[in-house]
């Protein structure tokens, strides 16, 4: 391993954190705002080139053209961030991994879902609401106009099919008496307008600074703001995934700056003192390239999050935080380690970690989060996982190893994470791994995290 000196106050400091930071104290409005835009940011800049729906450009080029076409009209900032934000439930289906519904036009329900991830970021309720209503403006315009539902674009009429069809009386009354209809209707005419090709517009950071200001002055914030979502929040499209796999893949879910420092953090981990601290580190025998005989290689250091600053403001920020919110409830950490594979490293057989942790002395379900340092590659011994499977309970198995006869009967998934990359899974999700066929190291760092109510267990 590289070698590093590793700082003597880290070692000397226990970190006496159990709760992420976001449990001691509301966050500020900054710090809110703050997080609202660099996740927004990242959503659009990796999402947003996707297609509007089959129109001809882009979800980004229709939603800056969108706010554009609402601020000429002279409407406030808040009916201008609602039309810049009004689709961003497509780009979460999208991040969530799921493939385009409604006849490949977007995500089902993605007006509830961006309303629901609006307020969770800390936008007024006047923002969500016209991004929750947008799609009902068009339903309540093919009942009251006549000639709407001709006019609309063939996507548009695909999609409508999939949204309620056109409003009932009822339903429109109920809208006519809402104070902020008129401006979900005049919306709708920028939404519509919004769709033409090869347009000059500026990018999403052109409007970064209205969103940043809006959320700081939002007086409503704390009541929408999720007490386990201090450092990123998860979509409902992500808890759908958790639900239905086992298992949720968070790509970027690390700065910049962060990711830059991950080997360095691992590096320093790997040159704890041995036996000179409450960790434990854990060797394999190699053979020498050098000379005819085995050497020991560091292959895996456990217990270090409470002792190094950097992987404890990770355990106990962000890892936890996301942790908490797939659960619905306080989670803590139970264990935590970080593997080294070096080249011809071993794999691990198929097995559910469930089997490890079966015993009335331990909480009744785990989630592991792995996190990535370096990339993993089928090369290199990815993790493999067989997604959907968790809901089965425990398999059969000798010792945790599951019998070949149920491995060949599972579809795997190769996670291929880049440095940065945020892997959760449920403890009773079968995975397993290949070798390190190749010359370099892959090292993952794996955080595991029980109910806060189960500790007691």
């Amino acid at each position: 391993m590289m070698a590093s000196r590793f700082p003597k106050l880290i070692i000397k400091t226990s970190l006496k954190r159990s709760f992420s930071s976001s449990m001691a104290g509301p966050a500020t409005r900054a710090l809110v705002a703050e997080r609202a835009c660099a996740r927004l940011k990242s959503l659009y800049d990796r999402f947003g080139s996707a297609d509007y729906i089959g129109e001809p450009l882009s979800i980004t080029e229709h939603s800056i053209q969108a706010a554009l076409a609402a601020r000429k009209a002279g409407e406030s900032d808040e009916v201008a961030v609602g039309a810049l934000l009004h689709d961003v439930g497509h780009l979460l289906g999208l991040e969530a991994g799921f493939e385009p519904a409604m006849d490949g036009c977007g995500t089902v329900d993605h007006e509830g879902i961006g309303h629901d991830f609006l307020l969770a970021l800390g936008f007024p309720e006047t923002v969500a609401f016209l991004t929750k209503h947008h799609v009902s403006a068009k339903r309540y315009l093919c009942l009251r106009e006549t000639g709407y539902l001709e006019k609309l674009s063939e996507a548009s009429k695909i999609t409508l099919k999939h949204q309620g069809g056109i409003m009932s009386e009822e339903e429109a009354g109920t809208l006519e008496k809402d104070g902020r209809w008129d401006a979900v209707l005049r919306f709708r005419t920028y939404d519509e307008a919004a769709k033409e090709e090869g347009k000059m517009i500026p990018s999403i950071d052109f409007f970064l600074p209205t969103l940043y200001n809006m959320i700081l002055r939002n007086s409503s914030i704390s009541s929408h703001i999720s007490p386990f979502a201090g450092t990123y929040v998860l979509s409902p499209e992500q808890l759908r995934r958790w639900d239905e796999d086992g298992m949720l893949w968070i790509k970027n879910a690390l700065s910049e700056s962060e990711i830059a420092n991950l080997v360095q953090m691992s590096t320093e981990v790997g040159d704890l003192p041995p036996q000179k601290g409450p960790w434990l580190i854990h060797h394999e025998a190699v053979e020498s390239k050098i000379e005819a005989k085995e050497e020991k290689r560091l292959c895996r250091v456990e217990n270090f999050c409470k002792h190094h600053e950097d992987w404890g403001n990770l355990a106990f920020g962000l890892v936890q935080d996301t942790v908490s919110q797939v659960e619905g409830e306080q989670a803590v950490l139970f264990k935590d380690k970080l593997n080294y594979k070096g080249p011809g490293g071993g794999g691990f057989l198929i097995h559910q970690d469930a089997t490890a942790y079966a015993t009335e002395d331990l909480a009744s379900r785990h989630v592991s989060v792995m996190v990535a340092i370096d990339a993993a590659t089928k090369e290199n011994g990815c993790l493999e996982v067989a997604a959907g499977r968790h809901k089965e309970g425990i398999f059969d198995h000798e010792k945790g190893v599951m019998t070949s006869q149920i491995e060949d009967s599972m579809k795997f998934t190769d996670i291929l994470v880049e440095p940065g990359d945020v892997v959760l899974f449920d403890s009773y999700l079968p995975h397993r791994s290949q070798g390190n066929k190749t010359d370099g190291w892959r090292r993952l760092a794996y955080l595991t995290y029980n109910k806060l109510s189960e500790v007691g267990n």
